[in-house]
């Protein structure tokens, strides 16, 4: 099922604790739903710039979804890993 980012983004900020619903409607009402808006809570909250950025330094300590995963490229590490396997 495709996933547009900025629902992949709201889930991610909401299933992290990041930021709660309320606080994700008054920045998007603000400014607009956006992967700008959205990347701009995670900056506020936690001074990473996107989702890619928390991936690269803090994998381990968020919780990230096959979708984003999927969406950012983010699996392809474990995906090549595997093949080398074979």
């Amino acid at each position: 099922m495709a996933h547009d980012i900025c629902s992949l983004l709201y889930d991610f900020i909401r299933d992290n604790e990041i930021a709660t619903e309320e606080e994700i409607s008054l920045v998007t009402n603000i400014n607009g739903w956006s992967e700008n808006s959205l990347n701009d809570i995670i900056w506020a909250r936690t001074e990473y710039r996107d989702v890619e950025q928390i991936h690269d330094c803090e994998p381990d300590s968020f919780y990230f979804s096959e979708d984003i995963l999927d969406y950012y490229g983010l699996n392809e590490e474990e995906d090549e890993e595997e093949e080398n396997e074979d």
